[in-house]
């Protein structure tokens, strides 16, 4: 049966990304000291969560072991024990585990995106608020430094996209990323409050904004309130993808149909990934006239620049202006 939505016992789901050093643990103990009052701390990073010990109340639990199910272990054992808030430090060491369980290997991602769903499950539905770090890539910039009219020139380290299976963002109330002057910019939230805000060292701040988000009182049901459209990760996945091909709505509600299902998130996600690769190889189908090299370049550069943690949309995205350049070279050669 249908009932009001309301956002009763709701949590928070935080994600943190950030290069090392841009304040990750010491940001998600901050945040989540302002947040609640039992924490529970899953701690990847050898023990380091405990050099704020002083600083910070809150239990650890350390994981040597980063399969996802040890994950899942911890994150039950923690909401069991009652714990407020649990943090993840980090959720990057689970993302190295599954890339090793999938060997590289396309195939491979059949058996290890269930427990990727695990464990996102478990971390959704858990009953605590959710804060989770990850780790960015580290890029070099060359910064111009103005003084006494003069210009110098000093390299700045900054962290690029989360070290994270692509879209694992579109999981969390709230994602942001650290810089190395300790400024967390929000690129995601459904905090309308905190949308596209900067938080310099936050803590408290945010926190307070989170808390009056999720005590909002409801409307009465006397007034009239606009829908809300909640989207599911795959099924953003697949339209991202679909756009970008400019594929048949149509052809995608057949497939869809052939597999018994009306939307991409009704599908576990190895066949969305089919899905996926089925639009990609169709689009590139008119401009290749040899289907095996066409398939063998998509795993080559789209599967696995998503593997090492790129996004989808600007693998493929490249991916299809290396199938156009080649099919130029072609042509050009047949014209000589």
């Amino acid at each position: 049966m249908f009932k009001k939505a309301t956002k009763s016992n709701l949590k928070i789901r935080l994600a943190l990304s950030g290069a090392s050093g841009s304040g990750k643990t010491y940001s998600a103990l901050s945040i989540a000291s302002n947040l609640g009052n039992r924490i529970a701390l899953i701690d990847t990073e050898r023990g380091s969560a405990s050099k704020y010990a002083d600083l910070f109340n809150f239990d650890t639990c350390e994981l040597t072991n980063h399969h996802p199910a040890k994950y899942i272990e911890a994150i039950r054992q923690a909401e069991e024990m009652g714990y407020d808030i649990i943090i993840i430090d980090s959720l990057t060491h689970a993302w190295f585990s599954e890339l090793e369980l999938a060997g590289g290997r396309f195939d491979g991602w059949a058996k290890v995106r269930p427990l990727e769903r695990k464990l996102i499950d478990a971390m959704i539905g858990c009953k605590c608020h959710i804060i989770a770090t990850m780790r960015s890539k580290t890029e070099w910039l060359i910064e111009e430094n103005q003084k006494n009219g003069k210009s110098s020139y000093s390299p700045k380290k900054i962290g690029t996209s989360p070290i994270q299976a692509s879209g694992i963002e579109f999981e969390f109330d709230v994602a942001g990323e650290l810089d190395y002057t300790h400024i967390l910019t929000i690129s995601k939230s459904r905090c309308p409050a905190v949308t596209d805000k900067t938080f310099l060292n936050p803590g408290k701040e945010l926190a307070l904004e989170f808390k009056s988000w999720l005590a909002t009182v409801e409307e009465s049901p006397s007034q009239i309130t606009e829908p809300v459209v909640i989207t599911d990760t795959q099924d953003l996945r697949v339209k991202q993808i679909r756009t970008l091909l400019d594929y048949p709505v149509e052809l995608i509600k057949d497939w869809l149909q052939s597999n018994g299902v009306e939307r991409p998130s009704q599908l576990d996600s190895h066949k969305v990934d089919e899905l996926v690769k089925t639009m990609c190889l169709a689009w590139a189908s008119p401009l290749s006239a040899h289907p095996k090299y066409t398939a063998d370049s998509y795993d080559k550069n789209v599967v696995r620049a998503v593997i090492e943690g790129y996004s989808e949309v600007v693998a493929v995205q490249n991916w299809m202006n290396a199938v156009s350049e080649s099919n130029r070279k072609q042509k050009e050669l047949k014209a000589v």
